[in-house]
């Protein structure tokens, strides 16, 4: 794979997470938009601890993405 295509292939897996990172905090705030007093109190610690676990996938994912993206940069040597 060339590495235009390969950096394209990043480029969008990258923007692909970011809208997933959006997704997750509108799910999470449109969960407890609407609630109060002890319904919010109990779903607001359900929705925070799901949002938490998917950041930390999604951040885990990126790093893995540019971790690749960086090695495939650095280890190019053809000419």
């Amino acid at each position: 794979m060339t590495t235009f295509a390969a950096d394209h292939d990043t480029d969008r897996q990258l923007r692909e997470l970011d809208d997933r990172m959006r997704t997750a905090w509108e799910d999470y705030r449109s969960s407890i938009s609407e609630l109060a007093g002890p319904e919010y109190e109990d779903a607001e610690l359900i929705s925070w601890e799901r949002l938490q676990h998917e950041l930390h996938e999604l951040d885990t994912e990126r790093q893995r993405l540019v971790g690749a993206a960086a090695g495939d940069a650095g280890g190019n040597t053809s000419v």
